[in-house]
């Protein structure tokens, strides 16, 4: 009888399911399923399979110099604590505004800021090149992702902290920025030979007439990371599904840390609380924005495009084909 039930159970699951998909299915026209099919596999080509393992999560300067300085004075990226992550995969590319525009058009949503011409303005300016990164707000950020797991029946999710400094540092090696060398290069005139400096802001400035301070380039302009990861030290910060909390490292659990189980800080002007985010819009070599294990935070819906892009994980052990 027991049986019985289980078996009844699976089939009521298994049809309800198959109704959600067709409901789903019914709302796109044939050539819209096409694009959106497309769009998928594409996502899915994407994605850099990152085998789970172990390593040393923070400020890791001291061990790594043998006792020398840290080489960061930010007290939230420390004590170094060491953590074992399940094997995923993440998304080579930050999402960039074309692919966000198809898929604020298929699931049938507004653009945040449409309604303010101000702040439209701005976006254009962050997204005015093509290919360059989606800006938006950790809650878009959140839905793009929940999205994608709804079309594709995959795990995605937006990536906890643990898992994109693992990925930014190639499998948790003491690796500083996430170029193509480990190191940030300009040439003698100041441009970035693996990443934007002033110098390129203000010659999109110059050249079009535009904002060169909130430019995002295209998100394949400069070369990747040795594990094929584009963008993580620049070109736009980047959500990740933690809450902030500055004390969290002392406790976090070795195994798959998901960050704070509520939110912690709250933003005092507008009583939001603060999410993490990771790598930087604008790098600074002399400091610490950009660094691999630096922990940015903002609130969690800006009213304001503040330079915060999104690229997702599938929480999988198995490579995505």
């Amino acid at each position: 009888m027991k049986q019985l039930m289980y078996l009844y159970c699976i089939s009521m699951i298994l049809f309800i399911s198959d109704c959600d998909r067709a409901t789903q299915d019914a709302q796109y026209t044939p050539q819209e399923k096409a694009e959106l099919q497309n769009y998928l596999n594409r996502v899915k080509t994407d994605l850099v399979y990152i085998k789970g393992g172990t390593f040393w999560m923070g400020d890791f300067c001291k061990k790594m110099r043998e006792g020398g300085p840290y080489c960061s004075p930010e007290k939230d990226t420390k004590p170094l604590h060491e953590v074992e992550l399940s094997s995923y995969s993440i998304g080579k590319f930050k999402v960039t505004h074309e692919d966000y525009e198809f898929y604020l058009k298929m699931a049938g949503l507004p653009r945040q800021y449409s309604g303010d011409k101000s702040m439209n303005e701005m976006l254009l300016n962050m997204t005015y090149f093509k290919n360059s990164p989606a800006v938006v707000t950790w809650t878009e950020a959140e839905n793009y992702c929940i999205w994608l797991k709804e079309e594709t029946g995959l795990p995605f999710a937006l990536p906890t902290e643990a898992q994109w400094e693992f990925a930014a540092r190639s499998r948790g090696e003491y690796t500083l920025v996430a170029t193509d060398d480990g190191v940030w290069r300009e040439d003698k005139n100041g441009y970035g030979e693996n990443y934007a400096t002033d110098e390129d802001r203000y010659k999109v400035e110059e050249t079009y007439g535009i904002n060169g301070s909130l430019t995002l380039f295209s998100v394949n302009k400069y070369p990747p990371t040795p594990f094929g990861l584009y963008g993580m030290s620049e070109n736009g910060y980047e959500w990740v599904q933690d809450w902030y909390d500055p004390e969290y490292y002392k406790k976090s659990p070795k195994k798959d840390p998901q960050g704070p189980d509520k939110p912690v800080i709250k933003d005092i002007k507008t009583s939001q609380y603060l999410k993490v985010r990771r790598g930087g819009f604008s790098p600074d070599p002399t400091g610490d924005v950009g660094l691999t294990f630096f922990r940015g935070y903002n609130r969690q819906n800006n009213d304001y495009p503040d330079g915060t892009t999104v690229r997702c994980v599938v929480n999988s052990s198995d490579s995505i084909k």
